[in-house]
């Protein structure tokens, strides 16, 4: 065999060699292909919840990230701002003693006519919220500056702001009210701190209980004057109307 051929098959040989290596290295890169997309898609996973997280963080205003809070925070503020009023107690109390006097006056002694009109304005509505959480003494809400508005657009609106809050961040809640059964009910539609919102489980998991434990006072205080039979939002005001839940025998 010449030098030439030699060569040619020294050459050929290598060749061959480098293709068998080149394969070998496409096979093995094959194989680890899936683990490497599967932890990138991992870190990837992990990196959008961090954002999410820090997002909804930032947004509530109860602690200020970089970046995040300038991006995600807007201080919340109530549709209006609204001065307090006469309690709504007191308002009840003196409509259901108007009301039945002229009832009895009108039918001669005898109360032939139980309807009832109460018209609760959203400066009473906020005057009783502040005097109940005054007495509940939570510490951590703003109760000079809790309020509730009234308008048919939004429902009713409860601004609680929080106490020594850097950013002044605070809860604003959106609910409808209705009557069932005689008894006030209120549905949250829509929960924000700061600038986040609440997911639906969470409002019916704790803030729906709360809400109903605090209508049963309501509910409880009209039962002694008046079987509530309809409500109405006007704006700024809440009007209730019922019949007079008392009996008077003629004399």
């Amino acid at each position: 065999m010449t030098r030439v051929e030699k060569n040619a098959a020294m050459e050929q040989r290598l060749d061959d060699m480098q293709g068998e290596i080149v394969g070998e290295v496409k096979r093995r890169t094959r194989k680890s292909r899936p683990w490497f997309s599967c932890t990138l898609i991992l870190l990837i996973a992990l990196l959008g919840v961090s954002v999410w997280a820090l997002w909804n963080l930032a947004a509530t205003g109860f602690w200020r990230i970089p970046l995040f809070t300038t991006l995600a925070y807007d201080p919340p503020s109530p549709t209006r701002e609204v001065t307090p009023g006469v309690p709504a107690q007191t308002i009840v109390e003196e409509t259901f003693s108007t009301t039945l006097t002229r009832r009895l006056y009108e039918g001669g002694g005898t109360l032939t006519d139980r309807s009832m009109e109460v018209t609760l304005s959203e400066a009473s509505l906020t005057a009783s919220l502040r005097s109940f959480l005054e007495e509940a003494d939570l510490e951590w809400i703003d109760v000079s500056h809790t309020q509730l508005v009234v308008d048919p657009k939004v429902g009713m609106e409860l601004f609680v702001p929080f106490m020594d809050s850097e950013l002044e961040t605070a809860a604003t809640l959106w609910f409808a009210i209705e009557v069932s059964e005689g008894h006030v009910v209120v549905t949250p539609k829509e929960v924000r701190v700061g600038s986040a919102k609440i997911p639906g489980f969470l409002i019916a998991a704790f803030l729906k209980p709360f809400l109903e434990a605090e209508l049963a006072k309501l509910n409880g205080t009209m039962v002694g004057y008046a079987t509530i039979s309809t409500m109405e939002i006007l704006p700024r005001e809440l009007v209730i109307v019922g019949e007079l839940a008392v009996k008077v025998e003629a004399l």
